[in-house]
């Protein structure tokens, strides 16, 4: 995400914080207005926005219109695809799985089939993400999870987004059916993401990945996703691919979201223990904190401490914010079916 626009939803919601900490009446409507100002002025064709306060959901509304046609509102119920939202609920479920004894997430990358030639592939291209990245190095899947692979593995951040899609590979030939068989189903990483998170949160309007036959409706209503040219023209997308890779691959809600976040804090779904990793950066190898960890980022703004994560794909049409402000307790959570969320 470009920090400026960060900071411009930032602000929005801390005004909004800060009037609530004045008055507990405080109504939204200001609040709704600058909301849908942000999406006429990003031309979103539909958005939808939820916030937290003390684990408890105390506003959510839809704006805009989720289909082609303009006769579909958006609602808070309306699904998106999430993009690389997803990456908070990977580093989640590897959490859980690191806890529970099934995975070693201090284990070598390169166990993994075919993660060499992926990688010396990305080191010899012109990609941003192959910048000094050198597969000799002892690349961990911990280095993977907090997008520290590059120059040298461990004591740089770099987010590498094609290095976390490798992360559906590395659990299908560790715990499930090989590599060969991490797309065209509903694969272990989606699987696992479904046991440790969405079922006991109770988030039945999100797929871990859109090979789930059980959630058919929520593919049904999944918002359309729109490329906006210069000249105001709508073009819809194509429907993204279906698999998660690791790097994104979820559908959701602002009301499941709202939930995903409540869940974490009550410790639903993150046990103390998990909690004390999941809600801190990570550290780099001399010991000095990284700004990112286990899919969310780590800043502060203004005085603020910020955990948050962004979605964007500009060639599907969609983008989505989950904002955390953990002194505070609270979340702001928004989804659009367009890249203009958060791209200038």
């Amino acid at each position: 995400m470009r920090k400026l626009e960060l900071i411009s939803i930032a602000v929005i919601f801390l005004t909004c914080n800060t009037l609530m900490a004045a008055d507990e009446n405080v109504d939204f409507d200001g609040f709704s207005r600058d909301i849908d100002e942000l999406r006429n002025t990003k031309r979103i064709p539909g958005l939808s926005v939820a916030v937290v306060d003390d684990a408890q959901l105390i506003f959510s509304n839809g704006y805009g219109h989720r289909d082609n046609n303009r006769e579909v509102p958006v609602t808070p119920d309306t699904p998106f695809w999430i993009a690389s939202l997803t990456k908070t609920f990977v580093g989640l479920a590897y959490l859980h799985l690191a806890n529970d004894g099934t995975v070693n997430i201090d284990e070598l990358a390169s166990a993994t089939p075919e993660f060499d030639d992926l990688c010396q592939w990305l080191a010899d291209s012109e990609i941003p993400f192959g910048e000094g990245l050198v597969c000799e190095e002892p690349i961990t899947i911990r280095a993977v999870l907090h997008h520290q692979v590059n120059k040298p593995v461990g004591s740089t951040f770099l987010y590498n987004p094609i290095m976390y899609s490798r992360l559906s590979r590395h659990l299908e030939h560790s715990l499930g059916e090989g590599v060969r068989q991490v797309e065209g189903r509903h694969n272990y990483l989606a699987q696992t993401i479904d046991k440790y998170i969405l079922q006991p949160a109770g988030m039945t309007r999100s797929m871990a990945s859109m090979w789930d036959r059980k959630k058919s409706l929520v593919y049904f209503d999944l918002a359309d996703g729109f490329t906006i040219e210069q000249n105001g023209y709508r073009q819809r997308n194509m429907r993204p691919e279906r698999h998660i890779a690791g790097g994104a691959g979820m559908v959701s809600t602002v009301l499941d979201l709202a939930k995903y976040d409540i869940a974490i804090t009550s410790g639903e779904i993150a046990s103390p223990q998990i909690k004390s990793e999941l809600l801190k950066p990570a550290l780099f190898s001399d010991g000095s904190p990284s700004p990112y960890g286990y899919g969310w980022y780590f800043q502060c703004y203004n005085g603020e401490n910020l955990m948050w994560h962004s979605g964007w794909d500009p060639d599907n049409g969609y983008s989505a914010i989950h904002l955390r402000l953990p002194d505070r307790n609270m979340a702001l959570v928004m989804l659009a079916n367009s890249e203009g969320l958060w791209w200038e």
